[in-house]
């Protein structure tokens, strides 16, 4: 049995459908943590049948998530590892198939008044929608089959401690996650006062291109960085006079405040 261990040292064991949960606890825990795991998205109960005009077959997906600025939207089909292929296959085939119109959105818009109905309507009649499986343990054989119908396997599972205190893992084919902070290694030797970002994503996230000039506070003091791309990573430079960070240190997290909409390092 798989075993996990957090940041303060506790110990977590992984827990089965058999001895835990079905498939619609595996679905309510996924519910609730939706929006936590994937902020940038309004998550919802999606049980509306769904038609296949090729198969002529209604199926009910489980769950749907909208991004905040109506850019995609995904349908959600959890499944418990032990069931067959098949059975998923021919579930996600019918989503695929599905010609989406006002209906769908009008039925999310039910769910979720705070979602706008015409900006949902627009999405819906512009946007094809994504289509990920949640599934409770990792099923290789799956991944494939799913991939041909535009289908992101996603592999969610739940430990618990000794007191029952939850702890979730995600892996898989997912959304991008997008944080507060990524971890960055400052360069001691090469290029003088370098940092690599070590998340790819991040600054793209906040609009930082190659070449883009960023202002980061570190210890009071803000300085100008500059993002510089290679072929496959990607740095921050300063230009300052004197070391921009701390030169014993080389493990830093670069943060960003929504609230200020600044950005700092701190130290690892």
């Amino acid at each position: 049995m798989a075993r996990a261990i957090d940041n303060n040292s506790v110990w977590y064991q992984e827990v089965t459908p058999r001895s835990f949960y079905d498939e619609e606890g595996l679905e309510r825990v996924i519910i609730q943590n939706l929006e936590i795991i994937f902020p940038q998205f309004k998550a919802l109960v999606f049980k509306k049948p769904l038609f296949d005009p090729t198969r002529h077959q209604n199926n009910k997906p489980d769950l749907a998530m909208v991004r905040n600025d109506y850019s995609e939207w995904y349908i959600i089909e959890v499944e418990l590892g032990k069931h067959d292929k098949a059975h998923v296959i021919d579930q996600v085939q019918t989503f695929f198939e599905c010609r989406y119109d006002d209906s769908h959105a009008e039925f999310i818009h039910s769910k979720r008044s705070d979602l706008d109905l015409d900006s949902l309507k627009s999405m819906i009649a512009t946007k094809t929608p994504e289509f990920m499986v949640i599934v409770n343990e990792p099923k290789s054989e799956w991944v494939s089959d799913l991939k041909a119908l535009r289908c992101k396997t996603c592999i969610f599972q739940i430990y618990h401690d000794f007191n029952g205190n939850p702890l979730y893992r995600l892996n898989g084919e997912h959304p991008y996650i997008y944080t507060n902070f990524c971890h960055c290694k400052y360069q001691k030797v090469g290029a003088p006062y370098t940092v690599e970002v070590l998340d790819k994503h991040f600054l793209d996230s906040y609009g930082i291109s190659n070449g883009t000039d960023i202002h980061i506070e570190y210890n009071g003091t803000n300085m100008k960085w500059t993002r510089e791309d290679d072929s496959t990573r990607i740095f921050l430079h300063c230009t300052n006079t004197r070391p921009p960070l701390d030169a014993l240190t080389d493990r830093y997290r670069l943060n960003y405040n929504d609230v200020l909409r600044t950005y700092s390092f701190t130290k690892d």
